[in-house]
């Protein structure tokens, strides 16, 4: 494979978008594991003008690199290979908030804290990210939020006519021509959250033109998932206006507010198709006996003092996502809960347990898990699979049965969901 700056090795694309391809590679120096972005150069630009395209993209990426904060992935070194610059990152285990949305309101607004601090700190140093979105935010198997991709980010003053970014989650100053700032990313921030709990994008239309009109043009829809507290703080956020948002400090408020607020228990309608075959079961029923989780150090306190309300570790649009339909919730007598197909016998059981004391032996043919939790592994079960997974000192199971279906992969899926909303 490609050898990058004599360093490097490129080993596999990892992911590939508008600004670029994202490989796994290695680092032969320090032996370990990196993050490389393939920059995407201007198609157009003649010998001296990609010269200086490349110079710049350098340059920024390296101011980038200079900051340093839990919340944003680190940015190592930046080489020129073939033309273009190639930006070196932490390779974060993990997934990218847009593969996990929706989620519940008070977890995206742990996110939106995360996130806003990473901008405080670039803006801090006269940095604009400039392509805050879904996919551009990864949340780690220890649940923590973290901003990526500095690769577009350009200094306050870049020239206004520069229109680098994702024009759904581009402030719509930035269409007219007008000079970018740290509103800008809030404006960004905003749209990425409500993608984050809605599910969708504010602006989402099928074609591009349509987009930029309804950026600069229309109020999005009003959110229906979010909670009040959420929905004003990114009500606030997204005015068309830059002077009428809120600064970071406000938003930091707004934020916590959502974050301290406790939704009311939706009700959740509908009906399951006849015949579904799909169970997730998280720690309910017995399951708990075949866990093994290794402690964690003496000295790290446990995150949680009591265990989530279970009828909220699933959103009714991630439901229907894994089963094709939608069911009411229905708290069971251990504190878990539970969505039935009276119809065709398939049942949703969510629950959670504090990890306390030893457990026995994993199961025959359990295999470690990455980008789940802290500690994760699946192994087979009756008609499907079943992912354990631990986030600080809370457990939970998540079984997946129906035939035909790759149900190793859908349990992890499921996995997944879950311990992001936990956080």
């Amino acid at each position: 494979m490609t050898l990058l700056a004599g360093r490097y090795r490129l080993a596999e694309p990892l992911g590939k978008g508008g600004a670029g391809t994202v490989w796994r590679a290695h680092d032969e120096l320090l032996r370990r594991e990196v993050a490389v972005k393939q920059m995407r150069t201007p198609s157009d630009l003649g010998p001296g003008e990609l010269a200086e395209y490349t110079s710049r993209a350098i340059g920024e990426a390296r101011a980038a690199g200079r900051l340093n904060h839990p919340s944003i992935v680190k940015i190592h070194d930046v080489v020129p290979h073939e033309g273009a610059p190639w930006i070196v990152m932490d390779l974060v285990p993990g997934t990218s908030l847009d593969k996990l949305l929706p989620l519940p309101s008070a977890r995206v607004a742990e996110i939106g804290l995360a996130i806003l601090d990473a901008l405080e700190l670039a803006h801090a140093h006269g940095i604009l990210h400039r392509d805050v979105k879904p996919a551009n935010v990864l949340v780690g198997d220890d649940g923590r939020a973290m901003l990526a991709d500095f690769g577009i980010a350009a200094p306050f003053g870049a020239d206004p006519a520069d229109s680098s970014g994702s024009p759904a989650y581009m402030a719509p100053e930035r269409f007219r021509g007008l000079p970018a700032g740290p509103p800008s990313d809030l404006w960004s921030l905003g749209a990425t959250l409500y993608a984050a709990v809605e599910g969708r994008g504010p602006f989402h239309r099928n074609l591009p033109a349509a987009v930029v009109a309804a950026v600069v043009m229309h109020d999005p829809p009003p959110m229906t998932q979010a909670t009040p507290a959420l929905a004003r703080a990114v009500g606030a956020l997204l005015a068309k206006d830059p002077a009428h948002r809120p600064p970071a400090a406000t938003t930091r408020h707004l934020l916590r507010d959502a974050v301290a607020a406790v939704p009311p228990r939706s009700r959740r309608t509908g009906r399951w198709a006849i015949g579904a075959a799909l169970t997730l079961a998280l720690g309910v029923g017995g399951g708990w006996a075949a866990s093994r989780f290794a402690a964690g150090p003496d000295d790290v306190p446990a995150r949680f003092t009591a265990a989530p309300d279970a009828c909220t570790s699933l959103t009714t649009a991630q439901i229907t996502r894994l089963l094709g339909v939608q069911a009411n919730a229905e708290p069971t007598p251990d504190g878990g809960c539970r969505w039935i197909n009276r119809s065709g016998g398939a049942e949703v059981v969510v629950g959670y347990r504090l990890t306390t004391g030893a457990a026995p032996a994993r199961p025959d043919g359990a295999e470690n898990l990455t980008g789940v939790a802290d500690e994760a592994y699946v192994a087979p079960a009756d008609g499907g699979a079943t992912v354990w997974f631990r986030r600080s000192n809370l457990s939970a199971q998540v079984t997946y049965k129906s035939p035909g279906d790759d149900t190793r992969e859908r349990a992890r899926q499921a996995a997944q969901l879950v311990a992001a909303g936990i956080g």
